[in-house]
């Protein structure tokens, strides 16, 4: 990929959007950001505070929803949210957790081991995690995709919650409606 004279700033309760065509870059951009994947030229800031984060304190205030995300199949909902959490050295508790499937619809799935989950489901999950994980930058790639119509619409009150609540949000899509919250857009070639 190749990104040429890009120079953002994307501010607390600000959404940008980023559009192309498949394999413009959108995915890559977004792993650049999350510090998944490195520039081979130009850098990337996260800041926070007014300063330059270093990629510890930038992993720890970023959430990822992509469809890369793989779950732990032979463990529950509830047991990859807990999981999840741990590592990123937050304790979360099952009550909190119960509440976060609540809000993505999972509650009644949460005990069920993630291998019996759909394609919806799952996406539902990695929303799930990012409530879990409360990071201050929301990075989503193609958030709705294998989502019904219900699905769209938990998409669409989490990203309106995120801003509200002063989130910094990216979003690497190609669906209108999610393009419609952004303050700035870019379009990739």
């Amino acid at each position: 990929m190749l990104f040429e004279r890009l120079n953002l700033l994307v501010n607390s309760g600000q959404c940008l959007a980023v559009t192309g065509a498949n394999g413009s870059g959108k995915s890559t951009l977004l792993k650049m950001i999350a510090g998944l994947v490195h520039p081979t030229t130009g850098t990337i800031h996260v800041l926070g505070d007014g300063r330059q984060l270093d990629i510890e304190e930038r992993i720890a205030c970023i959430g990822l929803v992509s469809p890369e995300i793989v779950f732990f199949a032979d463990m529950t909902g509830v047991e990859n949210i807990l999981f999840l959490t741990r590592v990123r050295g937050l304790t979360c508790s099952l009550e909190q957790v119960e509440e976060f499937c609540q809000i993505v619809g999972l509650v009644v799935y949460k005990d069920n081991l993630v291998h019996t989950y759909s394609t919806g489901m799952r996406q539902r999950l990695k929303f799930a995690v990012m409530l879990a994980l409360q990071p201050l930058l929301w990075l989503l790639d193609e958030p709705s995709s294998n989502l019904d119509a219900d699905g769209k619409i938990l998409v669409a009150k989490m990203i309106d919650n995120a801003l509200t609540e002063r989130k910094t949000v990216i979003i690497a899509t190609n669906e209108p409606w999610e393009v419609e919250y952004a303050d700035y857009k870019i379009e990739l070639a």
